[in-house]
C-alpha cells in the first residue's frame, strides 16, 4: 500500500538532517507537500533517475541520492567482494556534492571508485568503464532537463545503462533502505573531497582518442572546415575543444560565453540542441566570421545538435544562413555516410533505432545490405543490442539527438558523432546530401509535440484512458491515411494484424507505447516520457511519391502541411 504525503514526510524526518533542513521542513511543510514533494519517491526510467532537487522524499538531495548509492553497493557486492566502480558528474549545481557524497558512500560500503576529476561528458564515463575493466559506473546527471533537476545513471559492466532486470533490483534496494539507515555524517561526506589517487582523466581520454582516430569515418590531415562549437554551459567544452585540435580542426572554436560549466544555465532558455532556440547566441557570433558549422551538446554532452551554412533557403529550419538540421536528418546521414563506408566489411551488418525514429533510415540500410534493428525508446536498449553483436554494429541513433558510429562506447556520444559529422561535411554540402537520400528513397517529415504534465499530471491517464481502444479511436480521426495496423505494446492490449507488426511487438516487449502505422513508412506514435513528466506525440510522415529533384521543394512544403494537419487531428481527438 502506498504512503500518504504525510506518512512520505514523517518517513523523511528520521534522516540525517542540518538544523537548516529541519527548519526549512517544519516551517514549508504544507508548500512542500502541495509542491508534490512527498508524493512518493523516484524511480529509474527511460534516462536514469531524474528529478528535482530539494528536500522531500520526491526529489534528489543528499538523503535519497545517499540510499540510491547505498542500494548499488549492495547490489554489486553480491557480484564481487570489492567492485571496481567509474564515476562521472556534470555541470548541475548539485552535481560536486552529490558525487562527493557518492564516492564516500560507496567507498565505505566496500567498492572500489575511480572518480573524474572534473565534470565530464556521460559517453566518457561509458567508456571508462569499459576502458578500466570495471563493474559498474555512475553519472550524476539530468541530460537536458530544466535546472531545477538533477539525475543518476547507472551502467553494467558493458559500459551501458542499466536494463531490466537490474534497474528493478536496484530500484527495490533503494526503496528498502530506510532514511533512518542513513549514515549521521551524511552532510560532512558530501563536502569531503575525493583522493587524489581515486582521480582519472588523462589515461581515459589518450586511450578514447586512440581508438576514435583509427575510426573509418576520419581521416588524418588538415581540415578546412570552421567550426563554431557550444557545450551549453555543460561538460563537452573542454572535451571538444582539445579534441577536434588534436584530430586536425585547426579551425575549432569554442563559443566563449557559453564554454564553462555552469549548472543555471545562464544565457540559454533550454540547454537542449533538440530546440533551434538552444542556437541563438551561436547564430549571433556566426553573424561575422560565418564558419561553416554550428555544433551544440546538452549539458552531459552526450546529444548533439547542428546547423549548416547554406546558400539554399530551407523554410522554417534555417536562420540567418543557417540550416537547422533535426535528430532524424541527422541520423539518416550518419547512417547513410556509415553504410555506404564500412558496411561490405562486416559479415552481418546493421543498424538500430528506436521505435520513435523515422523509417527512412531502415530504407538507407536497404539499400546497402543492412538490417535493421529497433528498440524501445532509451539508448540503453541500442546498447543491449550491441552487447548481443558489437562486430556487425554500424550504427545506432535516436531521434532525440542521440548517436553513436562507433561500437566501443555503449551510450550515446556526441563527440563521436559530431567528429563522423564534420568528416563528411568536409567534402560534401549536407544539405545537398540529404536531399539526394529523399530523392532515392523518399521524402520525410517529422514532428513531435510534448503535452506538459508537470502541473497537471493527472492529465496522464484521462489522456491515455482516450486510446483504451485504438482501433476505435483511429476510425474516429481522419489521418487522410490508411492506418495499416497498430502497434500497442501496453500489457494485454490487441495482438497486431500484420506479420511485421506482430513480429516487433514479440522482440520490444511490453511498454507504454501506442504506435499507429499509417501507410508508406509512416508512423504516429505516443508515449509517455521517461526523463520529464511529458506525454509525448511523435509523427513521421513519408511522402506518398518519391521526389524528383524538380519536385523537391514544393514536396517537402505539401508535405509539411499534411503532418501538421494530422498532428492536429490527432492531438484534437485527444482533447489537447
Amino acid at each position: 500500500m502506498s504512503l500518504t504525503p504525510e506518512q512520505y514526510y514523517a518517513k523523511f524526518l528520521t534522516s540525517p538532517l542540518t538544523t537548516g533542513e529541519k527548519s526549512e521542513l517544519e516551517k514549508n511543510k504544507l508548500q512542500l507537500i502541495e509542491a508534490r514533494a512527498f508524493d512518493g519517491e523516484p524511480a529509474f526510467g527511460t534516462g536514469g533517475m531524474r528529478a528535482i532537487t530539494g528536500l522531500g522524499t520526491n526529489r534528489l538531495n543528499l538523503q535519497n541520492i545517499g540510499r540510491l548509492n547505498l542500494a548499488v553497493a549492495s547490489y554489486f557486492k553480491k557480484k564481487a567482494a570489492s567492485p571496481l566502480l567509474a564515476m562521472g558528474y556534470d555541470s548541475r549545481l548539485t552535481s560536486p556534492e552529490f558525487s562527493r557524497l557518492s564516492y564516500h558512500v560507496l567507498t565505505r560500503a566496500g567498492m572500489r571508485v575511480k572518480f573524474f576529476r572534473r565534470p565530464t561528458p556521460t559517453p566518457l564515463l561509458s567508456f571508462a568503464v569499459r576502458e578500466l575493466k570495471a563493474d559498474c559506473g555512475v553519472v550524476l546527471t539530468a541530460s537536458h532537463n530544466p535546472p531545477q533537476y538533477n539525475g543518476y545513471k547507472a551502467y553494467a559492466a558493458d559500459g551501458g545503462q542499466i536494463i531490466s532486470p537490474v534497474d528493478k533490483e536496484i530500484q527495490q534496494l533503494f526503496l528498502a533502505t530506510e532514511y533512518s539507515a542513513l549514515p549521521s555524517d551524511l552532510h560532512s561526506m558530501a563536502a569531503t573531497p575525493i583522493p587524489e589517487a581515486d582521480l582519472m582523466e588523462e589515461e581515459i581520454y589518450q586511450a578514447y582518442m586512440a581508438r576514435l582516430s583509427k575510426e573509418i569515418f576520419y581521416s588524418k590531415g588538415s581540415k578546412k572546415s570552421r567550426i563554431l562549437y557550444s557545450p551549453l554551459h555543460g561538460t563537452g567544452g573542454w572535451l571538444f575543444d582539445r579534441a577536434f585540435h588534436d584530430l586536425g580542426y585547426t579551425n575549432f572554436r569554442v563559443l566563449p560565453e557559453q564554454a564553462e560549466p555552469n549548472g543555471n544555465f545562464p544565457t540559454v532558455k533550454s540547454p537542449n540542441p533538440e530546440e533551434p532556440a538552444a542556437f541563438e547566441r551561436l547564430l549571433a557570433a556566426a553573424a561575422g566570421e560565418k564558419p561553416d558549422l554550428l555544433i551544440a551538446t546538452d549539458p552531459d554532452a552526450d546529444r548533439v545538435g547542428c546547423m549548416l551554412r547554406t546558400s539554399t533557403p530551407q523554410g522554417v529550419n534555417s536562420s540567418n544562413g543557417y540550416h537547422f538540421l533535426t535528430g532524424n536528418q541527422i541520423g539518416s546521414l550518419l547512417s547513410e555516410s556509415l553504410a555506404r563506408k564500412k558496411a561490405k566489411a562486416l559479415k552481418a551488418p546493421y543498424i538500430c533505432k528506436t521505435i520513435v525514429t523515422t523509417e527512412l533510415q531502415r530504407l538507407i540500410g536497404e539499400e546497402y545490405g543492412v538490417r535493421t534493428v529497433e528498440t524501445l525508446t532509451g539508448f540503453k536498449y541500442i546498447a543491449e543490442q550491441i552487447a548481443k553483436d558489437p562486430d556487425n554494429y554500424l550504427f545506432g541513433g535516436e531521434e532525440s539527438f542521440g548517436y553513436l558510429p562507433v561500437p566501443w562506447v555503449r551510450d550515446k556520444d556526441s563527440l563521436s558523432s559530431a567528429l563522423a559529422l564534420a568528416e563528411l561535411a568536409e567534402d560534401t554540402d549536407l544539405v545537398e546530401a540529404l536531399d539526394q537520400i529523399y530523392i532515392r528513397h523518399g521524402l520525410f517529415h517529422e514532428l513531435l509535440h510534448s503535452i506538459d504534465l508537470s502541473k497537471n499530471p493527472e492529465l496522464l491517464p484521462e489522456t491515455l484512458g482516450k486510446l483504451a481502444d485504438p482501433q476505435a479511436f483511429a476510425a474516429k480521426v481522419d489521418f487522410g491515411r490508411a492506418v495499416v495496423d497498430i502497434l500497442d505494446l501496453r500489457k494485454g492490449a490487441k495482438e497486431p494484424a500484420t506479420d511485421a507488426c506482430r513480429e516487433l511487438k514479440k522482440q520490444l516487449g511490453e511498454g507504454d507505447v501506442i504506435q499507429f502505422w499509417l501507410k508508406d513508412f509512416s508512423r504516429l506514435t505516443i508515449r509517455p516520457s521517461g526523463t520529464e513528466p511529458k506525454i509525448k506525440a511523435y509523427l513521421s510522415l513519408m511522402g506518398r511519391q518519391k521526389p524528383t529533384a524538380a519536385t523537391l521543394a514544393a514536396d517537402k512544403v505539401a508535405l509539411k502541411a499534411e503532418a501538421e494537419g494530422i498532428l492536429k487531428k490527432f492531438l484534437t481527438a485527444l482533447g489537447v
